[in-house]
């Protein structure tokens, strides 16, 4: 068949068709086997190729002026230096690896910038580089072989990248930018590792394959190939998640965050679902890590991290009462205290407060809990609810102004909400301080209200999103979605980010 669709050139197939039925005198029913060549031909609009023209002899290109196609058309000789593009891969007699690699990383590099150029949010952004830029390179794997140096240019290659377009802090800890989202990374494939599953699963096909032509490839190829089939050492991967989280533990600096995560009574998945919804902008999402891993350009950070001679003395450019570290200007800088720590812990409240509003179908106005304005007081036949109200007792109490104050008037209980947004460092120790500052009051409440019971829910949540195993079960005991979460978490982290960039550009 082949032979008449030389004959008859690249027509359209009902026509070639047609020929071959007249000539043949019989009926032909299948069209599509015959007619394939035609198509590609077709919707290329060159003949079938036209661009492989070239002859060799045993490797050798040889210049033969009597050779030529079915139909007639001469076959040039290739170049010595010619390459043509074969299942996606320039070559030639040999492969020149060293040039394909070089190749590959410009377009990988073009397609990187063109990614980070748009306006995408972060998770998908990075799922734009999984799956558009990364597997320019994946798909050499195996075939061409890559150094462990040109490996870690091409991790690099996207970092420098990502910090061009101010995607991520360049002192940020770059382990966590191939790491999986849900463990406190942003999910870049690490091509290294790619690379190293895709010989393995290679190697893995041609031993298993009992066929003669596949055991004379693993006989044969002693460093030939990427896979180096003849020897038994399967190759050692050194780009493995767990090693990247070793790494990024040990670091004493960039280590302190990890380290908190990973105390008793946090929940870790919680800690890094605003990670793994990755609704914000990349921007901002780098910007957070740079906070979590502390590189931010702070007074003290610039003296004893960097050792800038500049910088004469490490004291808060604010209060000047403290040293100006990262966690300082988060959530210790008196003169921040009465308006920023404030109002990023009244937006919180303002949350929990819209929720169980909500819950009692109590009166208020259906708006976004950013454009929410608690009133003092709600009542129904069901509840009250006081927001930021001093409740007067029999006995003086120290603390007796809670956030939010819930009483249920079926069931006879009240609920003390009490919300705080303390450094990462200090989430266990902030819950266990709520419980013993309003235990005073919940036995008053009890006994002059005639509660049957009275709860005390503190809501603790970091200036960086670190969660609590309690918040959950705060959320649970007043009934309210688990949702809520990711809207307090994400309120909390965009308001911290913009609490850092006022304090450094003031």
């Amino acid at each position: 068949m082949q032979l008449y669709h030389e004959r008859f050139g690249h027509q359209d197939k009902r026509h070639v068709k047609m020929l071959l039925e007249r000539e043949m005198n019989i009926k032909i029913p299948a069209v599509k086997e015959i007619c394939e060549p035609c198509i590609f031909g077709k919707a290329h609009r060159k003949p079938f190729g036209s661009r492989k023209k070239a002859t060799s002899d045993k490797g050798i290109c040889t210049d033969n002026p009597e050779a030529h196609t079915l139909h007639g058309m001469p076959v040039d000789a290739m170049d010595p230096t010619a390459t043509y593009k074969y299942l996606g891969i320039y070559q030639n007699v040999t492969l020149d690896h060293s040039q394909i690699r070089k190749q590959l990383i410009q377009k990988y590099q073009q397609r990187v910038s063109a990614i980070l150029k748009s306006h995408l949010h972060a998770k998908n952004m990075f799922q734009a580089l999984n799956t558009y830029a990364i597997p320019l390179l994946t798909y050499s794997f195996g075939v061409i072989k890559w150094p462990d140096t040109d490996l870690q240019a091409a991790n690099r290659l996207a970092r420098t990248q990502l910090t061009k377009y101010r995607k991520m802090h360049p002192k940020s800890c770059k382990e966590r930018v191939n790491l999986k989202r849900e463990d406190g990374g942003r999910g870049l494939r690490d091509v290294g590792d790619l690379n190293h599953s895709q010989v393995v699963r290679l190697r893995k096909y041609f031993r298993d394959k009992n066929h003669p032509l596949h055991r004379a490839v693993v006989k044969a190829d002693r460093g030939y190939t990427p896979l180096n089939l003849a020897t038994c050492h399967e190759p050692e991967n050194m780009y493995t998640a767990e090693l990247k989280r070793e790494q990024w533990v040990s670091k004493p600096l960039h280590g302190k965050h990890p380290a908190n995560v990973d105390k008793p009574g946090i929940d870790k998945q919680l800690s890094y679902s605003w990670l793994k919804q990755g609704n914000l902008f990349p921007e901002t999402e780098g910007f957070c890590l740079a906070i979590q891993d502390q590189v931010i350009a702070t007074r003290n950070y610039q003296k004893f991290i960097i050792k800038d001679d500049t910088i004469e003395s490490d004291s808060c450019r604010k209060c000047h009462l403290a040293r100006e570290t990262i966690e300082h200007i988060t959530g210790g800088c008196r003169l921040l205290a009465a308006t920023e720590y404030t109002e990023r812990h009244n937006t919180v409240a303002k949350v929990i407060h819209l929720q169980i509003a909500k819950k009692y179908h109590l009166p208020i106005e259906e708006v976004p809990y950013f454009k929410y304005n608690p009133q003092s007081v709600l009542e129904n036949a069901e509840c009250k609810l006081y927001w930021d109200r001093a409740i007067l007792t029999d006995h003086t109490v120290p603390a007796n102004r809670p956030d939010i104050t819930l009483i249920d008037k079926v069931s006879k209980q009240t609920f003390l909400i009490d919300v705080a947004i303390p450094n990462d460092a200090n989430v266990t120790e902030k819950y266990q301080e709520k419980i013993g500052k309003y235990t005073p009051l919940a036995t008053e409440i009890k006994e002059i209200w005639e509660q049957r019971k009275v709860v005390i829910v503190p809501i603790v949540l970091s200036a960086t999103g670190i969660t609590p195993t309690s918040f959950i079960s705060g959320l649970k005991t007043l009934e309210i979605p688990l949702k809520v979460h990711v809207e307090c978490q994400k309120t909390v982290i965009l308001k911290t980010c913009n609490i850092v960039r006022m304090f450094l550009n003031g």
